[in-house]
């Protein structure tokens, strides 16, 4: 006799630990099964394939500093999400385990993804991270497009300005290449976001995984460089506040107040904003 399974989908207003929801969208459901049965063992080889099937087993593979995994630990963490950390040492890595000859790699239930940005935006759609509309979703992926662009562009001048192990400089660490392609093309692009939302967050009313991977860019050159965010007050201020988020307290270096970003009262500084 096959066992019994009642299934029961409710759609939740507030987010679970591991199936997160949103009402308006439909696209994130919390599934519940109870299993009747008089067959233990097959019982037991059910319960643990539905398991399987609402919180997959993550493994996720990175060079021993996690650097360009962050942000997807960064989901994992705010989502309460338990996942093994497979630390890969330079000299054992070897090309053809991973999909397109690179890491990071997540692995989920042994399927294997090796693009950063697609690892993420899944993750966020489990887990409450992305958008509560379509059009909230479309306005993400283009922007995260971009900003992994402008990372994966000025790496070795993160890595220089780090004194990152084991990093060669090239000329986009003598010259001001970096400095301004960030000050010239997308802080802009990303303070007009604040300015036109009117809110905390880049896209929509609450956090989303675009806010996680603008921080992680911005956060090292806050640190080391922080006369580049002197024209970006709102960018400076959503780093701060997504540092300052307990779940993430480690990932990101301590981003100080600063009296001429927070002080509204003053009507002669031409860049006063603050956060709602």
């Amino acid at each position: 006799m096959p066992p019994n399974f009642n299934f029961t989908i409710n759609y939740l207003n507030t987010p679970t630990h591991f199936v997160k929801a949103s009402s308006k969208s439909g696209r994130h459901l919390s599934v519940s099964v109870s299993l009747k049965s008089q067959i233990f063992a097959s019982s037991s080889q059910n319960q643990s394939k539905m398991e399987s099937f609402l919180v997959p087993k993550y493994t996720l593979h990175d060079f021993e500093d996690g650097e360009e995994s962050k942000v997807v630990r960064m989901i994992f963490e705010m989502s309460q999400v338990p996942y093994d950390f497979k630390f890969v040492h330079h000299d054992d890595f070897i090309l053809e385990d991973y999909p397109y000859y690179a890491l990071p790699m997540l692995e989920m239930n042994n399927r294997k993804f090796g693009s950063i940005v697609s690892i993420c935006r899944h993750l966020a759609w489990r887990y409450n991270l992305s958008g509560k509309t379509a059009y909230e979703d479309a306005q993400i992926d283009d922007v995260a497009e971009k900003v992994y662009e402008v990372r994966i562009r000025i790496k070795n001048w993160i890595d220089h300005i780090e004194h990152a192990t084991d990093h060669e400089c090239d000329e986009m660490c003598t010259k001001d290449d970096a400095s301004l392609l960030l000050t010239t093309h997308l802080f802009p692009i990303l303070e007009a976001m604040f300015v036109s939302t009117n809110t905390s967050w880049l896209v929509g009313q609450q956090i989303s995984w675009l806010d996680l991977l603008v921080a992680h860019l911005v956060n090292p050159i806050i640190y080391h460089r922080p006369h580049l965010l002197e024209k970006f007050p709102k960018l400076y201020l959503h780093n701060k506040q997504v540092a300052d988020l307990p779940s993430l307290v480690g990932f990101f270096y301590h981003v100080r107040p600063r009296a001429k970003f927070t002080d509204t009262s003053s009507k002669t500084a031409g860049y006063r904003y603050k956060l709602n």
